[in-house]
């Protein structure tokens, strides 16, 4: 019984510590978010969250993060592949780029030459949840030598008007290798 008692007080003090690290997190985020585009001398402030909540016993904070858990399993975007690409005329790759089967959604890649993402390179149509590329065909060719691109995963879905909408984008880098 005092196993128990000191499993449930170690189970709450883990749970207490996961909850000031979150709303550590989202403060830091509101903050951060709160501060981009002030100019210099401006005094940036701090916005509270609508609909925030304090949780008063272990069943309300599990019901949270229940809730937390299945609203991110909407909006996972998971992509499979490697690093690393190689041409030997630096416009037909060989790759290995997966839209993981795990995902809900279509996806298309869009593949940049530059950080500033102004350069592209390439452009997929819609790719379904397990199904992917071994190669690529670029828009242009790339100059022999090691090159850091830009890959932009955004995965699409129909409304119930049948207009294709974004439901998550993320972005990432590979590295392409031309042969000399």
């Amino acid at each position: 019984m005092e196993n128990k008692k000191q499993l449930d007080k170690r189970l709450v003090a883990v749970i207490a510590v996961l909850v000031l690290v979150i709303v550590g997190l989202v403060g830091f985020l509101l903050l951060r978010q709160n501060t981009i585009g002030i100019e210099d001398g401006d005094t940036p402030k701090v916005g509270y969250a609508a609909n925030a909540t304090v949780m008063l016993d272990q069943n309300a904070l599990q019901a949270a993060m229940d809730e937390a858990m299945a609203n991110a399993k909407d909006g996972n975007v998971s992509l499979l592949y490697k690093n690393h690409a190689y041409s030997e005329d630096g416009t037909d790759f060989s790759c290995y780029i997966v839209n993981s089967a795990a995902n809900k959604y279509d996806m298309f890649l869009t593949i940049y030459a530059d950080a500033a993402l102004t350069d592209q390179i390439f452009l997929s149509g819609l790719v379904p949840p397990g199904s992917g590329f071994e190669s690529i065909t670029l828009d242009r060719a790339l100059e022999a030598g090691d090159h850091t691109v830009n890959v932009v995963v955004t995965q699409v879905d129909t409304d119930e008007n049948g207009a294709q909408v974004i439901k998550n984008q993320v972005a990432h880098t590979m590295e392409f290798h031309v042969s000399q």
